[in-house]
């Protein structure tokens, strides 16, 4: 993986942005959601909606914050920032395409949401967990400034 220019980053927003993806995990986790006959309630159904559709979000600003800092390229959509990370090695192709999916999901919570069922939603608490993966990526970044 490529050294990160720590110096550059905002800190103190890659910490809020940190912070809140913790806590939108705990919120899931409080959720209880075990498997897709749990989203049969409404209640289930859209809040585990809204907790995945905020974490993917802010895990795009946390990626953009990378991106924008490392001045790796203009993302002109929201996988690109990703691909960018990728081709400059911060990291893996393995990741890359998870996190590319997770957005391509992202887009279908927010723009799809009313053709959207149990399973769509529950394929995406099942994927959501690749995140922690990137953010013991950037907190070990952080450790090193």
């Amino acid at each position: 993986m490529t050294e990160f220019w720590i110096n550059m980053y905002d800190t103190e927003r890659i910490t809020k942005i940190i912070e809140d993806i913790e806590r939108y995990f705990k919120d899931l986790d409080s959720l209880n959601i075990r498997s897709v006959v749990d989203l049969k309630s409404r209640k289930n159904f859209y809040s585990l909606s809204m907790v995945l559709f905020s974490i993917t979000n802010r895990v795009i600003d946390l990626g953009d914050e990378i991106v924008s800092a490392n001045k790796l390229g203009m993302p002109s959509t929201y996988k690109d920032i990703f691909r960018l990370m990728y081709r400059n090695k911060f990291i893996s192709k393995d990741l890359e395409r998870k996190l590319s999916n997770l957005v391509f999901y992202r887009n279908l919570l927010s723009h799809e949401y009313y053709d959207l069922s149990e399973k769509d939603v529950f394929d995406v608490f099942i994927r959501i967990s690749v995140v922690k993966e990137f953010l013991e990526i950037v907190k070990t970044l952080l450790r090193r400034k």
